[in-house]
C-alpha cells in the first residue's frame, strides 16, 4: 500500500511553478535589462500610466501569481513550436526571414521583438494565444475583430513601422491566432493604414510621458484613454495597479 503522507512530500506543482518563473525571469532579465526607459511594443495601445510607471519611473512590478505564470509558459510554447516551424519550411525552401528580430524607433522611444517575418515577401506576422471568449469576440457569429484586435493591430503595426522604416515597403500584416481551448488556428490580416495609426500612437504617447515627467505627475485618469479600456485596470491584470492607486476605480 502507498503510503500517501510520504508520496505527497515532493509536489509537482510547486517544482514546475518555481521553474516557469525562473525561466519567464531569465527571458525578461535578457531582454530588457539596461533598456528599462524603452516602451515596450506589446504594450502598444495600453494605459499611458502603464507606460509611465513602467518605462519612464522604471517602478518595480507587482509579482505575478503562478496562474498567470503557466498562461505565459503556454504562450511561449505555441510561439517557439510556430516559429520552429516557420524556420524548418523556410530553409527547405530558401526564404529568408526573422524570427524575433529586435526592433528600436529612436524618435518614438519604442523597441520589441517581431516574432516572425518572410522578408522577401514584406509580410510579418505577429502570434497571439487566447481564450475561447476571445476568440469568440474575433471570430464568432457577432463578431468584431476589428475592435477586438486594435491592440493588436497597433503592436503589429509597430513593427510594420519599424520595417517600412528600414526596407522601404510592406506588402501584409498577418495576426495568428491559437485558440488555447481546443487548439484551434485561424489568421486575420490587418489593414496597413495601423501602421499610420501605431506612429500616431507612439507620438501621442511619448508626448505626454515627456510632459509628464517634467510635471512629475503621471498622466490624468481618463477612460478610453488612460487607461483605454476599463478591464485593464484589474490588480492581476496590472503590475503598476497599487502604485497607481487602484487605477480608475480608486481614484474617482
Amino acid at each position: 500500500m502507498v503510503n500517501q503522507k510520504k508520496a505527497n512530500t515532493i509536489s509537482v506543482k510547486e517544482i514546475y511553478d518555481a521553474f516557469i518563473k525562473e525561466e519567464n525571469d531569465k527571458k525578461i532579465k535578457g531582454r530588457y535589462l539596461g533598456n528599462e526607459s524603452w516602451y515596450h511594443s506589446s504594450a502598444s495601445g495600453m494605459c499611458l500610466r502603464k507606460h509611465y510607471f513602467g518605462s519612464a519611473l522604471k517602478t518595480e512590478e507587482t509579482p505575478r501569481d503562478a496562474d498567470t505564470y503557466r498562461l505565459f509558459r503556454l504562450g511561449e510554447i505555441v510561439h517557439t513550436d510556430v516559429q520552429n516551424a516557420v524556420t524548418a519550411y523556410a530553409q527547405q525552401n530558401g526564404l529568408p526571414i526573422f524570427i524575433e528580430n529586435e526592433l528600436r524607433l529612436d524618435d518614438l522611444n519604442v523597441r520589441g521583438f517581431i516574432d516572425l517575418g518572410f522578408l522577401e515577401d514584406g509580410i510579418l506576422y505577429d502570434i497571439k494565444t487566447c481564450n475561447a471568449w476571445r476568440w469568440k469576440l474575433m471570430f464568432g457569429r457577432n463578431a468584431n475583430p476589428k475592435e477586438v484586435s486594435k491592440n493588436y493591430a497597433l503592436q503589429l503595426g509597430t513593427y510594420g513601422l519599424w520595417f517600412k522604416r528600414k526596407y522601404g515597403y510592406l506588402n501584409g500584416l498577418v495576426l495568428v491566432f491559437y485558440n488555447k481551448d481546443n487548439s484551434r488556428m485561424r489568421e486575420y490580416v490587418l489593414d496597413l493604414d495601423c501602421v499610420d495609426k501605431a506612429e500616431e500612437y507612439w507620438t501621442n504617447t511619448h508626448k505626454t510621458i515627456k510632459e509628464s515627467i517634467e510635471n512629475n505627475k503621471p498622466p490624468m485618469l481618463q477612460l478610453g484613454v488612460t487607461p483605454a479600456e476599463e478591464w485593464e485596470c484589474n490588480e492581476k491584470y496590472c503590475q503598476f495597479f497599487k502604485v497607481c492607486g487602484g487605477g480608475i476605480k480608486g481614484n474617482f
